[in-house]
C-alpha cells in the first residue's frame, strides 16, 4: 500500500479540522447536500458582495449629507480594502484555529452588524470606521469558502464548485443594483445599507 500524497494528507487534515471524522468525509464528496451548500456559499457571498459595494450606490446623496469631497469620498472607498487586506491571515488563522461554523457565524453577524451601522453614521470618523469593521469582519469569508470546498467536494470537483460560488460576486450586483438604486430614491441612502 502507497503512502497518501501530500494533498490527500492536507485533506484529511482539512477534514479532521472541520469536525468530521474519516468515516463521514467518505461519503461527503458523494454527498447531494454539497449542492446545498454551495449554493449557500454563493448566497454568502453574494451578500458579502453587496454589503461592500452598496457605500458606491449611496456615495452621492451620502457625500451630500455629510459634506465629503471627492477625496475624501476616494478615502472612505479605500478604507475596507485596508481592513480586509490586512484580516486575511490572522481570519486564516482563527478559521483553522477555531474552524468553519465558528469563524463564518461570526463573521456573517459581525458584517451584518457593520453593514447596518452604515446608515447610522453622521460622520466621516464614523463611516471609516464602520468601512473599516466591515473589512475586519468580511475578511475571513474567502478562505472559510476554500476550505469548505475542499471539505464538501472531491478534488475533482473543486474548480467548479469555486467557480460557482464566485459567479455570486458578481451576479447579485448585475441583478440587485437597479432594486438599490430604487431604494435610494425612495427611501435614501441610509435604507440601503438596512436592507442589505
Amino acid at each position: 500500500m502507497t503512502p497518501p500524497s501530500w494533498t490527500q494528507r492536507a485533506d484529511r487534515a482539512q477534514i479532521e479540522a472541520a469536525g468530521v471524522t474519516a468515516a463521514v468525509a467518505a461519503t461527503l464528496p458523494h454527498s447531494r447536500a454539497r449542492y446545498a451548500i454551495l449554493a449557500l456559499l454563493a448566497t454568502g457571498t453574494l451578500i458579502n458582495y453587496l454589503d461592500r459595494t452598496v457605500v458606491g450606490i449611496a456615495a452621492p446623496m451620502l457625500a451630500r449629507d455629510l459634506g465629503i469631497g471627492a477625496a475624501m469620498m476616494g478615502v472612505v472607498f479605500s478604507a475596507f480594502s485596508w481592513t480586509y487586506a490586512l484580516m486575511q491571515i490572522p481570519g486564516g488563522i482563527f478559521l483553522d484555529r477555531f474552524g468553519t461554523r465558528l469563524t463564518y457565524a461570526l463573521s456573517v453577524c459581525s458584517w451584518s452588524f457593520f453593514t447596518l451601522l452604515h446608515g447610522t453614521v453622521g460622520s466621516v470618523s464614523w463611516l471609516l470606521a464602520c468601512r473599516c469593521g466591515l473589512g475586519i469582519a468580511e475578511a475571513p469569508c474567502f478562505p472559510a469558502n476554500s476550505r469548505v470546498v475542499a471539505t464538501w467536494f472531491p478534488q475533482q470537483e473543486r474548480a467548479f464548485a469555486t467557480s460557482v460560488y464566485t459567479v455570486g460576486e458578481y451576479v447579485g450586483l448585475a441583478l440587485l443594483s437597479p432594486l438599490l438604486f430604487w431604494v435610494l430614491s425612495e427611501l435614501g441612502w441610509r435604507w440601503l445599507f438596512v436592507i442589505t
